[in-house]
């Protein structure tokens, strides 16, 4: 609720900008927006902005009515696979009015991005999949104790980077999301010169500590960075017949080829066949 004096001052055209406390909830939340941004921009198996080395220093809040809010944060970051410090970054976060439901707007300045170079990393990692005898393939990343293979630990990085194309387009002010495990990711056919994979990820919202499921199609080169090309989001299980189904879904490895994701109505149809 605005206060008279905020009212009085929108009147005359003066909309004023409220300070906050850097690492309450508020200014962490649009923050990790302005995270997920950046690895949908940057991000790759050797490139990952995550909130575990995140610093907000400064935030303020400005209220543009129907428009929506917008947050003003400056902070210092770093890419988590190399610990490249990326030093201090400014972002603005714009979050829509009641009346209109869309993905955040963000806008950022980083230089320390510039100091990112992992080509020979990812050409590396590039050609020894496309090469490969076998398709990759692998389940619960990381495992119930945080374990993963060094084989799996690019992919990890790869479906937290995709993870991060459904988070941003999903994401609003009562939302604070993280890619949690990867349940099932598997390598699919290369096409145009672009490896393909299909991610099963589990989506964890710090406010209300749901997890939701997600199944997505992504891409990735050196040259063409990440795509994410479908996504299919889960209803929430309630019934033992779907929690079982789900439960073989994690430990598939054999996934659906490109067009052929599991959706809702196809879900429904596999509870009910269960049920009989």
């Amino acid at each position: 609720m605005l206060s008279c004096l905020q009212k009085c001052m929108r009147l005359f055209g003066v909309i004023p900008r409220v300070e906050l406390v850097p690492h309450n909830y508020p200014a962490q939340r649009a923050a990790n927006v302005v995270l997920h941004y950046l690895n949908t921009r940057y991000g790759s198996p050797y490139r990952w902005i995550t909130l575990d080395v995140l610093k907000v220093h400064k935030a303020g809040l400005e209220d543009l009515g129907q428009v929506g809010k917008k947050y003003y944060l400056e902070m210092s970051l770093k890419e988590f696979v190399s610990d490249t410090d990326l030093g201090q970054c400014s972002a603005e976060v714009l979050f829509s009015g009641p009346k209109e439901r869309r993905a955040p707007q963000v806008q950022c300045s980083c230089e320390g991005l510039k100091k990112l170079d992992t080509r020979a990393e990812e050409e590396a990692l590039f050609q020894r999949l496309n090469t490969s005898d076998r398709l990759l393939s692998g389940s619960f990343i990381p495992d119930s104790h945080g374990h993963m293979t060094p084989e799996m630990t690019p992919m990890w990085h790869l479906g937290a980077v995709a993870s991060s194309f459904i988070i941003l387009r999903e994401a609003s002010e009562d939302t604070f999301y993280n890619m949690a495990q990867i349940a099932n990711v598997t390598q699919l056919e290369t096409e145009n010169d672009q490896l393909r994979f299909y991610f099963y990820v589990l989506i964890h919202d710090r406010m209300s500590q749901n997890i939701r499921d997600w199944e997505m199609l992504a891409t990735w080169s050196p040259a063409g960075g990440v795509t994410v090309s479908q996504t299919v989001q889960y209803p929430k299980c309630q019934h033992v017949p779907c929690l079982e189904w789900k439960k073989r879904v994690y430990q598939t490895t054999q996934r659906p080829t490109p067009g052929c994701l599991f959706g809702p109505a196809q879900w429904s149809r596999t509870v009910e066949e269960e049920k009989h």
